[in-house]
């Protein structure tokens, strides 16, 4: 009997221990994620503590924890913006349009650097601590960074699930201009959104045209936070307009067969690199080196005709390989 008791206390101490430890394996599996940064991520964020690129999951995750109303420190900074602007849309639907936008125009509403922005139906802005910026359009000055990068045609495509926007803009703390994480919800015909900002040594005050192979890099690597904020179709599309092009820079993308899917030249969509459209001038097959470029990127020297003086001149090219497909651009000397 005293044998038999034992055993079944050994059998529920096993049970009790294989729960223990499934609970700690599911946990560690809730709390762990591979840090999925690009090459210009890790440029950018040499410590690797920011989210320029956290995953889809950890999105939704960091959300889901702020509209449950968990606790937040300003420790970690994606998920306390998150949490700001999860509280923007709790107040809107609490007490209404006017009383929000009443509130996130006073000084009350600001915590030190951050704050919380909203844009009307027309892209306007409505709510801003800042009274003398109300009624600029995410399409305006206001929407284009020092940079030249015009983050506020991507803040206006926000939808209801949230994504985030990265560009320059002044951190009214410190009085400079750094590197701004925005996280930017569509809500009610309105948009929501709040910032956190970072010092970026290898940026210094953002990357200006007056240095035009670091342009170049930061102008593919927004093509890429593009694609992973909209997807493939619509990063095609927007790249295909006359929008997408800034001065001699434009983006252009391969698909997985080498062929052009988009340029700032539509009649050279559907050209193939292998062939004609890879070869300059000079008789040199740029092409066949430029299919080599990897996720870290490469660069390809070659002639190419300048689209801002239509002079043929060196191209300087970045291409990097992203999800099939070959993104690139380049800047002309």
């Amino acid at each position: 009997m005293r044998n038999h008791t034992f055993h079944i206390r050994m059998v529920a101490v096993l049970v009790a221990a294989a729960v223990f430890l499934s609970g700690c394996h599911h946990m560690m599996s809730r709390h762990t994620w591979k840090s999925s940064l690009s090459r210009m991520d890790r440029m950018v964020h040499p410590d690797g503590m920011d989210r320029t690129d956290l995953q889809d999951k950890m999105d939704r995750m960091v959300r889901s924890r702020a509209k449950r109303g968990w606790r937040v420190s300003k420790a970690d900074r994606p998920g306390y913006t998150v949490a700001m602007v999860e509280k923007a849309l709790r107040m809107y639907d609490a007490k209404g349009r006017e009383a929000t936008i009443e509130f996130y125009n006073s000084p009350e509403s600001v915590d030190g650097e951050w704050y919380v922005f909203i844009f009307d139906e027309n892209d306007e802005l409505i709510a801003h601590p800042n009274p003398d910026a109300l009624g600029e359009s995410l399409y305006g000055p206001m929407g284009v960074d020092i940079a030249g990068y015009r983050h506020g045609e991507v803040i206006a495509t926000a939808t209801e699930d949230g994504f985030w926007v990265d560009y320059i803009f002044l951190n009214p703390v410190s009085g400079n201009q750094e590197y701004k994480h925005t996280w930017a919800v569509r809500h009610d015909g309105l948009i929501f959104a709040s910032g956190w900002y970072q010092v970026l040594p290898t940026l210094g005050l953002g990357v200006s045209k007056a240095e035009p192979a670091e342009y170049t890099v930061a102008f593919v690597d927004r093509a890429l936070r593009y694609y992973k904020a909209h997807g493939r179709e619509a990063t095609v599309a927007h790249y295909n307009t006359p929008e997408s092009v800034d001065d001699a820079w434009y983006i252009y993308i391969f698909d997985e067969n080498d062929l052009l899917i988009a340029h700032a030249n539509p009649d050279l969509l559907g050209m193939d690199l292998k062939e004609e459209l890879g070869l300059d001038s000079t008789g040199y097959h740029f092409g066949t080196d430029m299919l080599e470029a990897t996720e870290e990127g490469l660069w390809i020297h070659y002639v190419f005709a300048n689209p801002a003086t239509g002079e043929e001149e060196t191209k300087h090219a970045w291409a990097v390989r992203h999800d099939g497909l070959l993104i690139g651009s380049g800047w002309y000397e």
